[in-house]
């Protein structure tokens, strides 16, 4: 009961609480209890109403969580780390290179974004310059509009124009950035004397540039004897060109390669036994062989070597259809033609992007979750993925935010680099959201303590600090064949197009179906498989269980069963909890399913409804309940009176509300906050009309307020206001309730509208999401944790 007792006071619970009070779980906030694990302060002096536009953030940012309320933080600098968002709406991209602490994005309109790291100003936005400046998501690079490729090196970054110029930004003080001056700059300055170039390579000390002539010129080095360019000798024939730590190679026509040593303008030397070589990468320092270089064959193999070891290749067991490789700090990928990746070497970091890999390895293994690679790039400690959508993801470290998905978690998968727009669908949990995108892939954003984001990390929790979680959208791993998602107060879940279903978050009571969970710390990071179920045409999830839809018009349902929310209709005493799919009983003609904290509702296909559960507030529409004790339920579906033409039902923590074919809203159940929309705060043991709505076409109850979407593409909400649930750009304090409803703010376009415990968000027709009300562990997505009164957009679908 643990879980249940942080979460609702119901009278019937106090006893049964009392030997838990001593959790320090974090609650998401009851508008009559404020908990003080979450940001203080959250009220009109706290939240913000914006336009439906987020703001340019900063790219400066402590790591550490704040102390205090969260309003006097609001523009210091001393809200978490994870509170930013994109400055740009970025283009499709068409390149990424990870350097030592940072990354670059080059994209189609030939601007150039960069993220992580700034302390030298590496991101050439104008900023940065402190040991702790850095920036969690892509910021634009100044001035550059033209630019045909990027690279990204150990504290500086280069860009290619179309003119065969190249300008480099960043740290200086080795004359990496062949300016001549050996000065920092937080913008592109050119480098001296270089207008006919093809390639870049930005290496950790130096620089390097492939000319039209086959030439090589680099710059800068260790000691700062190479402020500008020198010619490298005896190399007219290159192809293709990569810098290091401190030595260079280059790519000849041959196929052979031949590198040079520590400072630029040594001699170069041939690579023995390399003879078709398509490719070639330096990277940082690999243990005990120091340096790293390796280089892709034509027959997709690859061979490497270190200096400090000798100059012999080595192949590397297992790859034979290698298209590209990238050469990292201890670590290496290669790109296949399947479009995966796969990767060996330190896995310190978790930068080899598979979860269940060892703390190294010898042997290539295979990142999660990514078969649509079209590029691969390998920095300290972790690696970057360009997807032939023109999307970035990257796995590893997150010192500095060197992901770009708005936090520093290391990520022991693929997390989304922000810049997404293509929302299909839209879930609100209790404090966390999901979306579906149209490849069929999902992401999610909000609270993440229990692995609730599903994107294979875990949060931690102590008392007095902030929860883990993202204020931007992170990737769900490996799945990309989803059709619709639903989201619990700690769990999702995700309908396949198989008909299969998968779940990730909290398991302490069998929510996620698997067979397995009963402990108090159950959980799952990443996706599992919902036994037995594989013809499921829809699902719902609220609070803690969850049920399927069957194709035969059958509903099955796991997780909790404290008040028979399973319908499984035992008889006897109630099974507390099951890990698998069991079948309600008595219907096999249900359309639709709707499950909440403690009961759960069905639509009929002669547009009837019945619910089953708890019925202490008279939640299951049947005419009967309210007395609010534990004998108060139904295990087995009864029948909401009076209901006849019903086209939608959506339930709430106890109450219910169905969609009538006229476009009228009938709710019943729990009336404290007035969302049963009558003008009262009175329970109701049958529907009552909700007044002032004659033109909805589809109706979301939340926890504590109930929207609706009307025919014009408006949203109207009613029910408590505080955190500004309504979004009409107000917030009174915790009795601020409204039983008429009132339009949210700005939203003429919805396509779709989902309503969690203190929060909303709705889908809009070009495919981009806003959401509004409170905004603790960043449910609203905008990158930040400051509430909001009005629809902001989520960063990446349409911020």
């Amino acid at each position: 009961m643990l879980a249940l007792c942080l979460l609702i006071s119901l009278a019937l619970l106090a006893a049964s609480c009392g030997s838990n009070s001593d959790s320090t779980t974090p609650e998401d906030p009851d508008p009559q209890k404020p908990v003080t694990t979450t940001i203080e302060g959250e009220d009109s002096s706290n939240s913000t109403a914006p336009e439906v536009s987020p703001p340019r953030s900063t790219t400066s940012a402590q790591s550490e969580p704040p102390s205090g309320n969260a309003a006097e933080n609001s523009n210091s600098g001393a809200l978490p780390a994870a509170n930013q968002q994109s400055q740009i709406n970025q283009s499709q991209a068409t390149a990424v290179s990870a350097g030592r602490n940072h990354a670059c994005a080059l994209h189609q309109n030939g601007n150039i974004s960069c993220w992580g790291n700034n302390r030298y100003g590496q991101l050439g936005d104008g900023t940065g310059g402190n040991e702790r400046d850095m920036s969690l998501v892509p910021v634009k690079v100044k001035s550059i509009d033209d630019a045909i490729a990027v690279s990204a090196g150990g504290n500086h970054s280069c860009a290619l124009h179309q003119t065969g110029t190249i300008f480099c930004w960043g740290h200086n003080s080795t004359g990496s950035l062949g300016d001549g001056t050996g000065d920092d700059s937080s913008v592109p300055v050119k480098v001296q004397g270089i207008d006919d170039a093809t390639a870049v390579s930005a290496g950790d000390w130096h620089t390097c540039a492939l000319h039209q002539t086959g030439q090589v010129s680099c710059w800068g080095g260790w000691g700062g004897k190479g402020l500008v360019p020198v010619e490298i000798d005896g190399i007219t024939d290159a192809t293709a060109i990569t810098a290091g730590d401190y030595d260079s190679c280059a790519l000849h026509e041959g196929g052979t390669i031949s590198c040079w040593g520590r400072d630029a303008g040594s001699v170069p030397v041939e690579i023995d036994g390399i003879s078709d070589a398509t490719a070639v990468d330096a990277g940082g320092r690999n243990g005990s062989v120091g340096e790293y270089f390796c280089a892709l064959h034509q027959t997709g193999t690859i061979s490497c070597w270190g200096r400090d070891a000798g100059s012999v290749p080595v192949e590397i067991d297992g790859i034979s259809d290698a298209t590209a490789i990238a050469v990292g700090e201890a670590h290496s990928c290669a790109l296949h033609q399947t479009g995966n990746i796969s990767c060996w070497g330190s896995n310190r970091a978790a930068q080899l992007g598979n979860y269940a890999a060892e703390f190294e390895s010898s042997m290539p293994v295979g990142v999660t979750g990514i078969s649509d690679a079209a590029a691969i790039t390998a920095g300290s400690e972790y690696s970057c993925a360009l997807h032939q959508t023109g999307n970035i993801s990257c796995w590893g470290s997150n010192e500095d935010g060197r992901l770009g998905n708005g936090t520093n978690n290391y990520s022991s998968v693929p997390v989304k680099v922000q810049g997404i727009d293509d929302a299909t669908a839209v879930t609100v949990g209790g404090a966390h959201s999901c979306a579906l995108h149209q490849n069929g892939n999902i992401s999610c954003w909000g609270l993440n303590l229990f692995g609730q984001l599903g994107n294979g990390t875990v949060g931690t929790y102590t008392v007095g600090t902030y929860p883990d979680y993202s204020p931007v959208p992170v990737k769900v791993v490996g799945i990309d064949d989803i059709t619709a998602i639903t989201t619990g107060l700690w769990h999702s879940c995700a309908l396949h197009q198989t008909g299969t279903i998968s779940c990730w978050g909290v398991n302490q009571d069998g929510q996620l179906g698997d067979g397995t969970g009963g402990n108090e710390r159950d959980m799952s990071s990443f996706p599992v498989r919902v036994k037995d179920i594989e013809d499921a045409t829809a699902i719902s999830a609220r609070d803690f269980h969850s049920c399927a839809l069957h194709q035969n018009g059958n509903i099955s349902c796991w997780g909790p069963n404290w008040f028979g929310q399973l319908g499984y209709g035992t008889g006897g005493d109630l099974m507390y909890y099951s890990s698998v799919p069991v079948r309600v009983e008595g219907i096999d003609d249900a359309i639709a399913v709707s499950a909440d904290l403690g009961h759960s509702c069905a639509l009929h296909q002669n547009s009837t409804i019945s619910c089953w559960g708890y019925n202490g507030d008279g939640q299951l529409g049947d005419g009967t309940g309210g007395n609010e004790n534990l004998g108060d339920i139904s295990q087995v579906p009864v029948k909401v009176v009076g209901i006849e033409d019903a086209i939608a039902i959506s339930t709430g923590i106890s109450y219910s509300c169905a969609l009538h074919q006229n476009s009228t809203i009938s709710c019943w159940g729990h009336g404290s906050y007035k969302w049963l929309g009558d003008g009262t705060t009175d329970d109701s043991l049958a529907p009552l009309k909700v007044m002032g709505i004659d033109d909805a076409t589809a109706i979301s109850a939340g926890g504590y307020h109930l929207c609706a979407l009307h025919q014009n593409s408006t949203i109207s909400c009613l029910g408590d206001n505080s955190h500004g649930r309504l979004g009409n750009g107000t917030s009174g304090g915790l009795t601020d309730y409204n039983s008429v409803p009132v339009k949210v703010v700005g939203i003429e376009d919805a396509t779709a509208i989902s309503a969690g415990r203190s929060h909303s968000c709705a889908l809009h027709q070009n495919n981009t999401i806003s959401c509004w009300g409170s905004n603790t562990v960043g449910r609203l997505g905008d990158g930040t944790s400051v509430s909001s009164f009005l629809p902001r957009f989520v960063v990446g679908f349409g911020g």
